[in-house]
């Protein structure tokens, strides 16, 4: 299997290496048109691998062209390498390899087409916190208060996070020990796009303490003195 990015004369160049010295006819010879994308967005500088050797990057198109010359029904093991800040397919795509037809002038010589993708190391979580009718309370991230809610009880909080994590939030409710439940976590678990999470979180008012009964003071039994009587009773 030979492999090579589409350069000018290139199919000369091919035919060469494949025809040799022989009269045999030469293998077919198969265009590839490689298309990286990021959520649908062309991805350029992306490194194609084929056999262990790198033989560019996608343009500004996000496309990569190259010719291969082998057995019609096999397959070519494409590696695709993400550039920073983007995640590489865990396997290599395999291209089938067939002939192709294009009756699109302007499609003409992309032959087979094949798509990968390179999604974000990091997504944009947008959080939003209700809870109705409780303004200024504090909500804390990692053990700190980052935000509070409204006067509309409304908190709003931007994340930067690797799709599938977990986001732990909680209300704190120290200034208003009368809320039930007290200090609520809230748990979010982020996927892997862009998004925004609602998280609603209602609240009940426990009735005050009551006030402390005050003391009396403990009442003494013992010995009662009997007052002396007249002269002619008992004693």
């Amino acid at each position: 299997m030979f492999a090579r990015h589409a350069q000018p004369r290139r199919a000369l160049t091919l035919l060469g290496l494949a025809l040799g010295c022989g009269n045999t006819a030469p293998p077919p010879l198969y265009p590839i048109t490689l298309r990286v994308v990021s959520d649908d967005r062309p991805l350029p500088g992306a490194a194609v691998v084929i056999g262990g050797r790198e033989l560019g990057a996608t343009d500004a198109e996000g496309r990569f062209r190259m010719e291969t010359i082998g057995v019609e029904g096999t397959s070519v093991e494409v590696t695709v390498r993400c550039p920073a800040g983007f995640r590489s397919p865990a396997q290599p795509l395999a291209v089938v390899l067939r002939s192709t037809v294009q009756l699109d002038q302007a499609h003409r010589g992309q032959g087979i087409e094949t798509t990968a993708q390179c999604p974000p190391t990091q997504r944009i979580a947008a959080v939003v916190v209700r809870v109705p009718g409780r303004p200024n309370l504090p909500i804390q991230y990692d053990n700190r208060e980052i935000t509070r809610t409204d006067l509309q009880g409304v908190a709003h909080m931007i994340f930067r996070v690797g799709g599938g994590d977990t986001l732990r939030l909680r209300i704190d409710t120290h200034e208003q020990p009368l809320l039930r439940p007290a200090n609520p976590e809230l748990v979010i678990h982020t996927n892997d796009t862009d998004n925004v999470y609602v998280s609603t979180q209602g609240f009940e008012e426990g009735a005050p303490p009551r006030a402390p009964r005050p003391r009396q003071a403990p009442v003494h039994i013992g010995p009662v003195r009997i007052p002396a009587r007249r002269p002619g009773g008992f004693f």
